[in-house]
């Protein structure tokens, strides 16, 4: 029962988007609230859902299969019960009432998004809600925390099969649901158009960790550019760590040549920059009519990916991507601000914050996400991700851009709808029209 129960946990936010299966998944938890079916339960759920990292290390990390699978193995056993067992154990300890543990399970979500290490805010109930009709738009006013303990509670209801109250509880979140879609409605009327021209670059994983096969892209990546401004764009905008060239290595051909290419548009562009010595920073940098408009620097770094945590800096010997070094993280969380267009720029897992996504998109009238998804292949891991670009879009009523060197390079509207995409590791341009929209 605890393999069906973490099965059914996982389809939602699966590749196969099986979305409906989060209500049998819970109620199964409220069924058997037990410690060994949730420890069960809990394991099947985060081991499945989150397999595909294994990819990053053991396919392009270089880390032994027996070793990476067991360090995996240990990291889904300490969200198992960090996320599962705590909250039941707090639950039994304050009384046992049924009714309490939709919210110890969900500030429990809370509190993994934050603590420890910056957090791990991935595979949280409220995010399956983008997917529910009319309900999904009040993401708006409660959040993604919300929304999970809005599933929560339905689920409870309908176990305890109190249909009246789980009526009202539906109609409740319906209309409220129809009130954040009217409000962003309203907001659409008289919004600026904005012209976009989004690259997704699609370089092969294993090339982009090889200096001298990824800079045989960079004439490639600028012919792309080149045929973009062509297009006439407000803006033209590339992936995370786009080019093989530092940002501040001004004697670089391809540097200078896109440079050159701003003059005719300006450009957003993911690159690596070495500052103050040996200190890396993943950055996002806007140029417009050769020089450098703005620029964000990635304020929360991934454990292990972009720097290693104590105690583990062991894994710098064993994860060869690493090349020893730890990023540096930013400090200013601001949009950039080119003429009318105000940009917030969360990189890659960055947008499953939902506090700093909330903030750099504050005084911002878009959003666009610069990433790259070839470090999982077109796995549950890439789906996941996508998953998240649609709940804060609703959550922040703004068009978000989801720029990615692999796929699936989108727009997606303030109501979490994919307006146009891109297959996976297709390269080529999306043309498309926004609103910018306070």
């Amino acid at each position: 029962m605890a393999l069906l129960n973490g099965i059914l946990l996982y389809l939602p936010f699966s590749s196969y988007n099986l979305w409906f299966f989060i209500f049998p998944g819970i109620f199964m938890l409220l069924r058997y609230p037990n410690q060994m079916h949730y420890l069960l339960t809990g394991f099947t759920f985060f081991f499945l859902s989150l397999r595909c990292v294994n990819i990053a290390s053991i396919e392009y990390g270089g880390i032994n299969p027996f070793l990476a699978y067991t360090l995996f193995a240990l990291f889904c056993l300490f969200l198992t019960i960090y996320q599962m067992n705590l909250p039941l154990y707090m639950w039994k300890k304050t009384g046992g009432r049924l009714w309490l543990l939709p919210v110890l399970y969900t500030l429990f979500e809370v509190a993994r998004s934050y603590v420890p290490y910056g957090g791990f805010p991935w595979l949280i109930v409220g995010e399956t809600s983008v997917n529910f009709p009319v309900v999904k738009y009040s993401l708006r006013f409660l959040t993604v925390y919300g929304e999970s303990l809005l599933i929560w509670y339905m689920t409870y209801l309908a176990f305890k099969r109190k249909f009246l109250a789980l009526l009202a509880l539906l109609s409740f979140s319906f209309l409220l649901g129809l009130s954040a879609k009217q409000e962003a409605l309203k907001a659409l009327e008289d919004a600026k158009i904005l012209k976009v021209a989004l690259l997704q670059t699609a370089v092969p994983q294993q090339d982009k960790l090889s200096d001298k096969k990824f800079r045989e892209y960079t004439d490639e990546m600028l012919s792309m550019v080149s045929q973009a401004v062509k297009e006439k764009p407000d803006l033209v905008v590339l992936p995370e760590s786009a080019f093989a060239f530092f940002f501040s290595d001004e004697f670089d051909r391809g540097r200078q040549e896109l440079f050159e290419l701003s003059y005719q548009a300006p450009i957003l562009v993911g690159l690596v920059d070495i500052r103050e010595g040996l200190k890396p920073y993943n950055s996002a940098y806007l140029i417009a009519d050769g020089q450098l408009v703005g620029y964000y620097d990635k304020i929360r770094l991934l454990p292990i990916g972009e720097y290693m945590p104590f105690p583990f800096g062991f894994l710098k010997d064993v994860f060869s991507a690493i090349s020893g070094l730890d990023y540096v993280p930013g400090t200013q969380k601001r949009p950039i601000v080119y003429k009318d267009i105000k940009v917030a720029t969360p990189i890659c897992f960055e947008i499953a914050y939902w506090d700093l996504v909330k903030e750099l998109s504050k005084k911002a009238n878009l959003i666009a996400v610069l990433t790259n998804d070839g470090w999982f292949n077109h796995s549950d891991c890439s789906e996941e991700h996508f998953m998240w670009a649609k709940v804060r879009a609703i959550e922040n009523g703004k068009f978000i851009l989801w720029v990615n060197n692999s796929g699936d390079t989108a727009v997606i509207n303030p109501f979490g709808e994919v307006v146009k995409k891109m297959p996976y590791m297709k390269s080529g341009i999306l043309i498309e029209y926004v609103r910018l929209l306070p």
